[in-house]
């Protein structure tokens, strides 16, 4: 089972949790037989996540520029056959087309606006992750600049709970701010 799977899988960078990949399934429909871009692919978890979605019809094509990070990536990749792992610089250009979504991961997500709105089909999702506001301002002006309509800014904030005999409160430790994700739309 893949959450199985996450928790033995290498890490090197920062990852996507499942929070905020629910987060992006949910607003995209995301769904079987997709054909997805995934950037800054670090040690492969949102790959991962998406490639279960969307079953051996789909397709997950990841970049990653940094060798060290797609070399982790790939020993990750070892059970998925839909996902193409490629050791490339994505704010270069995208050569695939017609996709369903393509998700960033990346400093300068901005950078990668307008070759997505090439490469989007109509109706396709772009979705960065941005720890910082700064990057979501910057990415939402470049938007503006397309074809493609910012449609929902949010974070994720999961809350868990302990549930234990006559003990039933929100754990003290936990992880609120992961990342505020960005939602445009091809149209």
């Amino acid at each position: 089972m893949l959450p199985d799977l996450l928790k033995k899988a290498k890490r090197g960078p920062a990852v996507v949790l499942p929070k905020d990949f629910g987060t992006i399934a949910a607003n995209t429909g995301l769904g079987n037989g997709w054909k997805v871009v995934d950037a800054g692919t670090g040690s492969g978890w949102l790959a991962m996540q998406i490639a279960n979605i969307i079953g051996d019809e789909g397709k997950v094509y990841t970049y990653e520029n940094r060798k060290e990070f797609a070399k982790l990536a790939k020993e990750n990749f070892a059970r998925f056959k839909n996902i193409q792992l490629k050791q490339k610089d994505i704010y270069r250009g995208i050569a695939e087309k017609n996709l369903d979504l393509i998700t960033i991961d990346l400093q300068e997500p901005w950078k990668v606006v307008k070759f997505a709105e090439k490469s989007l089909k109509a109706g396709g999702f772009f979705v960065a992750y941005c720890p910082q506001i700064t990057q979501v301002i910057q990415l939402a002006k470049e938007i503006k600049k397309t074809k493609l309509k910012l449609v929902h800014v949010s974070e994720t904030i999961e809350r868990p709970w302990i549930i234990d005999g006559k003990i039933a409160r929100p754990e003290h430790n936990i992880l609120v701010h992961t990342a505020f994700l960005v939602f445009a739309r091809k149209f």
